[in-house]
């Protein structure tokens, strides 16, 4: 049984969107068997009514900006200043403050760790050596004695 498979979301999207659109089918009867919500094939058929098939392809919900995002001028004082005096990210709020730039030192540690400036220590693994003891003649054979039951031992 071969059955073809849709290759990209879009076009999933249009083999919903055209018999519904070219009026083979109304958006009752393919909510029926449709898997998502009414509302999502609304959309959809909107869209394409709208732009056409660039209408169905998926786009980003990523923010494009970021309103309060910290200056690019800052990050690269907060770099500099890493770079040339290897402080931490408390002493460089500090400095900083001096300089009367107020941002939080979470902010500092941030920017410092995205742009590679942090150290990294290693942990040393600890090492065990076994020491193999030698086997005596007989000491790895092991005899279990069994002796019949009494009827009068209570066992």
């Amino acid at each position: 049984m071969c059955v073809n498979m849709t290759k990209t979301i879009k076009e999933e999207r249009l083999r919903w969107v055209l018999p519904i659109c070219q009026k083979q089918l109304k958006i009752i009867d393919a909510v029926k068997v449709f898997p998502h919500s009414k509302r999502t094939l609304e959309r959809w058929v909107s869209a394409y009514k709208k732009i056409g098939d660039a209408g169905l392809a998926p786009f980003s919900t990523k923010p494009r900006t970021n309103p309060r995002e910290t200056a690019i001028r800052i990050k690269e004082r907060i770099v500099e200043l890493r770079k040339k005096t290897k402080k931490c990210s408390l002493k460089l709020k500090w400095q900083l403050e001096k300089e009367g730039i107020l941002i939080h030192k979470n902010t500092i540690h941030k920017i410092i760790k995205r742009e590679g400036l942090t150290r990294r220590y290693r942990v040393k693994k600890l090492k065990y050596k076994y020491i193999k003891i030698p086997l005596t003649a007989g000491e790895l054979v092991e005899i279990d004695n069994k002796r019949p039951r009494s009827k009068l031992s209570g066992y």
